[in-house]
């Protein structure tokens, strides 16, 4: 291990079912640093928000993590008390929910949810937790923070609960970010707006996990990207390289059926089929019944991730430190 500041190694986890086990997140592995920003792209079901669960331990009641490792600065989170886990989720782990209107409590102001979160944590006293919340609400751009701090969030807008679930989890200043679909229902201009707040924390030296099914989020202010399919990662890179040039038959699908601005001289290609049902997963790639390229092997044969080369050179790390492509493709892996 080294010391980034989330190291994730073999996570599992299952959900415990009447019919038996089901492994949900299979073999995950990934890191983030300080100041870095990492994408879990993939379609809905594979596995991206489960899996981030599983690093908070805010699991259903029946799931399990069934193994691996997860650290944060060093430190096992998946070995500690649940009261001492209460103690990392908020102050040195923040979560961004997809819906803040589910995620905030409609029936407290601004101000009791984030001064109670930061007095739960012994960070500061009443007035302390007071100063912070409207400093924090005015960070996130939420105009008039001393005013809009005794609101209730029904009172708000769909961008500015979403800029109030992001205050609250920052308010106790964490090291690590994870935001699952911060943009999900709202419109362009406050889309930017948010991705430009999270680009802010990063560039603070925060650690960022975004978990989006849209590429072009990813692109704008993400370093690296992994990309998930029925629970496991079949492709990792830098994200440009990886927008680029998708190695991974199932990422190039991606690419090819979603566009962003300035894209409009690309027709859109939809992945045929859909995703597998986890409980009958297909033996060898699960991707292989929906493969254009898929072979007897592919059927036969699970795929590691391998490393990218092109006549034995490492291909698309662009020189920065610590940055890999990998894809769980013998055919990608062995042709570049």
């Amino acid at each position: 291990m080294t010391n980034s500041l989330l190291e994730v190694r073999d996570l599992r986890t299952d959900f415990l079912l009447k019919s038996g086990r089901l492994r949900v997140v299979d073999g995950v592995s990934l890191t983030v640093e300080p100041g870095q920003a990492l994408a879990i792209v993939g379609e809905s079901g594979s596995g991206k928000s489960i899996t981030m669960r599983s690093v908070m331990r805010v699991l259903p009641k029946t799931a399990r993590i069934a193994g691996g490792s997860v650290r944060l600065d060093g430190r096992e989170l998946t070995e500690l008390p649940e009261r001492q886990m209460r103690q990392v989720r908020g102050r040195q782990i923040g979560m961004v929910f997809q819906n803040a209107m589910e995620a905030l409590n409609p029936t407290l102001t601004l101000e009791r949810q984030l001064t109670e979160h930061l007095s739960w944590h012994g960070i500061c006293g009443k007035a302390e937790a007071r100063r912070r919340a409207i400093e924090t609400l005015g960070d996130v751009g939420i105009p008039e923070p001393e005013k809009r701090i005794r609101t209730y969030p029904f009172q708000l807008s769909g961008g500015m609960r979403q800029r109030a679930m992001i205050a609250m989890a920052m308010v106790a200043r964490p090291s690590l970010l994870i935001a699952d679909e911060p943009t999900t229902a709202v419109d362009v201009t406050v889309q930017r707006q948010i991705l430009d707040l999270l680009a802010e924390f990063k560039a603070r030296g925060t650690g960022i996990v975004m978990i989006t099914h849209d590429l072009g989020v990813a692109r704008y202010f993400c370093d690296d990207a992994v990309v998930m399919y029925a629970g496991r990662i079949v492709e990792r890179a830098p994200v440009r390289e990886l927008l680029a040039r998708p190695s991974h038959p199932y990422s190039t699908g991606l690419f090819r059926s979603t566009i962003e601005v300035g894209g409009r001289d690309r027709a859109l290609a939809p992945i045929p089929g859909a995703p597998p049902d986890l409980a009958q997963r297909p033996p060898g790639c699960a991707f292989h019944p929906r493969c254009e390229r898929a072979e007897s092997v592919c059927r036969e044969n699970e795929q590691m991730l391998l490393p990218l080369t092109v006549n034995g050179v490492s291909r698309g790390t662009s020189g920065r430190p610590g940055a890999v492509r990998e894809a769980a493709c013998w055919k990608v892996a062995a042709h570049g």
